[in-house]
C-alpha cells in the first residue's frame, strides 16, 4: 500500500513558546485513507498540518526534529510550491489563503498555476463553486462575503485543482447546520469517486463519522495520545477524550452525564436502544420588562433591510440563519460598529449615534467574529488589560483582574505570549477576555465558541450563563443549534437580510420550515423525538 505521509519521531518548538507544541508524533497516512486528527485547543493539531503540506520547516520560526515524508519523498527537499501539486490545504482561517479580488479570480488562481488551458476553465470554476454554493457570488468581492462564505471558498479554491491528498483544518467550523451537512456529502461523493485521501482536524464529530474511519488523538502537551479505527476509539476512550477536551457526539457526551457506564452510544439511534433517560431542558433566566435597545427600520447598504426589534434588560437572544444572511452586520450594528444607511439604533433609549465612543463602549461590549480583528498589543496580558487601563484604574486592581480572567479562560501562562501566535482556539478565548473583564450592560459575541473543544466551550458558556445570571444582555450570534437550545430566551432568524422569525427559542423548533433557513432541530429534540417514535413502533407492534 502506497504511503502518503510517514511521519517519524516529530516534535516541534516555536521561538515565542519554550515547550514543544508536538513531541515524537510517529504515524503513517495510506492513499485512500479517512483520517480524523482530534485534540484539545492548542494540542498541535494545526502546527502538524503545516508539517504534512511541507510548510514547515521552509516557513518555521523555531525548531523541528524528525522526518515527514510525503508520497515517499522527505518534506524538507521539495522545492517551493511543490508538495502543493499533491496535497489540497485549507487552513484554519480562510483570509490567510487568499489573493485575488474576486471569488471567480481566486478560484482560477490556482488553475493558472498548473497551467490549465484557458478553455477549460470556466467549466472547473462554476463547477467547483456549485459544490459548495457559491455560484451566484461568481463576481463578488471577496471581501465583501461572511465568514462562513469565505470559507467554502477556500474549500472551492482547493477541490478545483483536484489534489490527491485533501487536507481541511475545521473546514465546517463558519457552515450554517444545512451547508454544513451538504459540503460533507459532497466531499463524500468526490472522495467516492476520485479515491481521495482526506485528512480533517474537527472539534465536532456529528456527520463525520460515516466518513471518516481512522482518528489519531493529540493530548494537550502535544503527544499522541492513540491512533486507530475511528468508532472503536470513541467507544474505549470515550470518558478519557472528554477529560482531554474532546468534542464527543452528543448521544455520547449525554450518556456519560446521566451516568451511563457501558459502551457509549455514538449515534441516536444507539442512544435510544438503551435504557438511558432522556436530558432535561435548560433552565433558563427570563429577560426582565424595558427596552435596553432598539432597531427601527434599520437598513445597511444592500445587506440588511427593514430591521425592527427589541432587546430587553437580562435577555439571551440568538441570531442564527444560513451563511451571508446578514447576521454578523447586524451585530455591528446593535453594537455601534458600523452605522445604519437608514433607520435608526438606540441603546437605553438615546440613538446610538449620539453616543460618545467611549461611553458606548463601557456599555456595549462585542466581540468579532475573527478574533484577530480586535487585537490591538503585543501580548496577552496588555490585549485584556488594555480596556481597564482606558478606564484608569489601579495597577494593582487591573492585575488582579486579569489573572482572574485569563484563569477562567484557560489562558494562563501565555501572559507574554503575542495574540498573534496563540492557536486558532486560544485567539477566540482572549478575544472573549477582553470583553468578559468590562462590566457592560450588554455583551454581543460573534460565533463565541468557533474553534474550541468541548471544555473550552463548555467553560466559556457557563462563564457567559453567570455574567446573564449577574444582569447582563447577551447577544449571540452562533451555528450552533445545541447552544442556542441550551442558552437562549429568545431566537431571531436571519434570511436574506431580513428577520423572518422573531420568538421563544422553543417554539423556534416547532416550525416546518427550519430546513428552508438553514437551520437544523437541536440534538437534545431529536432524541426525544427519535426515543417517542420507537415507543410508538414498540407499542403497535
Amino acid at each position: 500500500m502506497k504511503m502518503i505521509f510517514e511521519v517519524d519521531h516529530l516534535s516541534l518548538t516555536y521561538d515565542q513558546h519554550p515547550q514543544p507544541v508536538l513531541k515524537d508524533i510517529n504515524l503513517n497516512v495510506a492513499q485512500g485513507d479517512s483520517v480524523l486528527v482530534l485534540g484539545p485547543s492548542g494540542s498541535g493539531k494545526s502546527s502538524l498540518v503545516h508539517c504534512l503540506t511541507g510548510l514547515y520547516p521552509e516557513e518555521l520560526d523555531g525548531t523541528m526534529t524528525g522526518t515527514v515524508k510525503i508520497a515517499g519523498k522527505d518534506a524538507c527537499t521539495y522545492k517551493p510550491g511543490e508538495a502543493a501539486k499533491k496535497v489540497g490545504v485549507v487552513f484554519q482561517d480562510p483570509e490567510t489563503q487568499f489573493c485575488m479580488l474576486t471569488v471567480e479570480e481566486e478560484v482560477a488562481f490556482g488553475l493558472e498555476n498548473l497551467a490549465v488551458p484557458p478553455s477549460q476553465m470556466q467549466d472547473l470554476i462554476e463547477q467547483a463553486l456549485s459544490w459548495v454554493g457559491l455560484e451566484q457570488y461568481k463576481k463578488e468581492k471577496i471581501h465583501v462575503l461572511s465568514g462562513g462564505q469565505k470559507q467554502k471558498l477556500a474549500l472551492a479554491c482547493t477541490l478545483v485543482m483536484e489534489p490527491d491528498v485533501l487536507i481541511l483544518d475545521e473546514p465546517t467550523a463558519n457552515l450554517d447546520p444545512v451547508s454544513a451537512r451538504e459540503f460533507i456529502e459532497i466531499l463524500s461523493e468526490i472522495k467516492r469517486k476520485r479515491k481521495l485521501t482526506l485528512v480533517v482536524i474537527e472539534h465536532r464529530l456529528e456527520g463525520w463519522l460515516s466518513l471518516l474511519t481512522r482518528v489519531i488523538v493529540l493530548e494537550k502537551d502535544g503527544h499522541m495520545f492513540s491512533e486507530g479505527p475511528l468508532l472503536e476509539n470513541l467507544k474505549t476512550y470515550g470518558p478519557t477524550l472528554m477529560k482531554e477536551g474532546v468534542w464527543l457526539p452528543y448521544s455520547a457526551r449525554t450518556a456519560m452525564a446521566l451516568g451511563w457506564k457501558g459502551k457509549l452510544p455514538l449515534s441516536i439511534d444507539e442512544y435510544v436502544s438503551l435504557p438511558i433517560p432522556l436530558p432535561a431542558p435548560e433552565i433558563k433566566k427570563p429577560a426582565t420588562e424595558g427596552t435596553l435597545l432598539s432597531a427601527n427600520n434599520v437598513a445597511w447598504k444592500e445587506v440588511l433591510h427593514n430591521i425592527h426589534l427589541d432587546i430587553h434588560p437580562e435577555e439571551w437572544v440568538a441570531v442564527v440563519g444560513a451563511n451571508g444572511s446578514g447576521k454578523s452586520s447586524l451585530s455591528k450594528l446593535l453594537a455601534g460598529i458600523i452605522k445604519p444607511s437608514n433607520g435608526d439604533v438606540a441603546f437605553k433609549g438615546r440613538s446610538i449615534t449620539r453616543w460618545k465612543e467611549k461611553l458606548l463602549r463601557r456599555e456595549i461590549g462585542y466581540v468579532f467574529q475573527n478574533p484577530e480583528h480586535q487585537f490591538i498589543t503585543d501580548s496577552v496580558f496588555e490585549e485584556v488589560s488594555y480596556s481597564l487601563k482606558e478606564r484608569e484604574m489601579d495597577e494593582q486592581e487591573t492585575k488582579e483582574i486579569v489573572r482572574k480572567t485569563l484563569r477562567l479562560c484557560q489562558l494562563e501562562g501565555l501572559e507574554h505570549s503575542h495574540p498573534f501566535l496563540l492557536s486558532q482556539g486560544q485567539k477566540r478565548r482572549l478575544s472573549v477576555a477582553t470583553m468578559l473583564v468590562l462590566d457592560v450592560n450588554l455583551l454581543i459575541l460573534d460565533e463565541p465558541t468557533f474553534g474550541q473543544d468541548a471544555g473550552s466551550t463548555e467553560s466559556l458558556m457557563q462563564i457567559l450563563k453567570e455574567k446573564h445570571d449577574q444582569g447582563t444582555s447577551i447577544i449571540m450570534i452562533t451555528h450552533d443549534m445545541e447552544l442556542v437550545d441550551r442558552f437562549a430566551t429568545r431566537t431571531i432568524v436571519i434570511q436574506e437580510g431580513g428577520i423572518q422569525w422573531d420568538g421563544p427559542t422553543e417554539e423556534l423548533w416547532e416550525i416546518e420550515s427550519l430546513e428552508d433557513y438553514h437551520l437544523e432541530t437541536p440534538p437534545r429534540l431529536k432524541l426525544t423525538s427519535s426515543r417517542d417514535a420507537k415507543e410508538r413502533t414498540h407499542v403497535f407492534s
